[in-house]
């Protein structure tokens, strides 16, 4: 049988979140997890669950940051499913820029269609403190060279694609993840576990909620390795 990883984080109570970063502590609520019935006082066991869809491992669609983009319902089961390559990268430090050269030198062959996963070993910080703030960021250059690859799906292992580069560049503030919304790739970040995969190819399997009328949901996520 194929070895098969989970590459989403799960969703709880106290999880990092959105909320972190500067203007949108009152947007994006906190996760919370809560029991609404026991068995011992209810006969059934049931919870709430407060999150947005930007929480926790989530994917999203064009109409995220595109007006006229596509909300993720417009999609098939298909296009959730995909033969993926995965970039490997050295270990990034806190707050490191990476950049297209660097994408370039650990690519393994990247077929269009494919969607691409790239790996910072960020992974490792989830839910620890300063894993948004001081997540690694991507320079428009490298983001230029992902949307070149002309993939179906982008996954990473940091919540924030863009950010040092872009606080003083409002032409690149979301403009490249909007041209790569614009030819129809979807988003899917941030990604764990991708160190407990061997290889850099196989398929990828997403699974978001099934919600009617938004751009993103909470995803789980499956690599399945050749």
């Amino acid at each position: 049988m194929a070895r098969m990883t989970d590459l989403s984080g799960a969703l709880e109570s106290g999880l990092w979140g959105y909320h972190e970063l500067p203007g949108l502590a009152g947007i994006v609520p906190r996760v919370e997890v809560e029991s609404i019935a026991t068995v011992r006082e209810n006969d059934f066991f049931a919870s709430k669950i407060i999150c947005s869809t930007i929480s926790g491992t989530y994917l999203e669609a064009g109409a995220h940051i595109l007006e006229d983009g596509k909300n993720l319902d417009q999609y098939s089961v298909e296009d959730f499913l995909k033969p993926a390559k995965i970039i490997r990268l050295p270990q990034q430090r806190e707050k490191a820029l990476i950049d297209a050269s660097l994408l370039e030198a650990n690519s393994p062959v990247i077929q269009r269609g494919d969607a691409l996963i790239i790996d910072t070993g960020w992974g490792k910080m989830w839910n620890k403190p300063g894993y948004v703030l001081q997540c690694p960021n991507m320079r428009s250059a490298a983001i230029e060279w992902v949307i070149g690859k002309e993939i179906s799906i982008f996954g990473v292992d940091i919540p924030c694609i863009e950010a040092s580069w872009s606080e003083n560049d409002e032409k690149s503030k979301g403009g490249l993840l909007g041209a790569l919304f614009a030819k129809g790739a979807l988003l899917l970040a941030p990604l764990v576990n991708l160190d407990k995969i061997s290889g850099n190819r196989g398929t990828l399997i997403c699974l978001p909620l099934k919600v009617r009328g938004t751009s993103g949901a909470p995803t789980r996520v499956i690599f399945i390795e050749e």
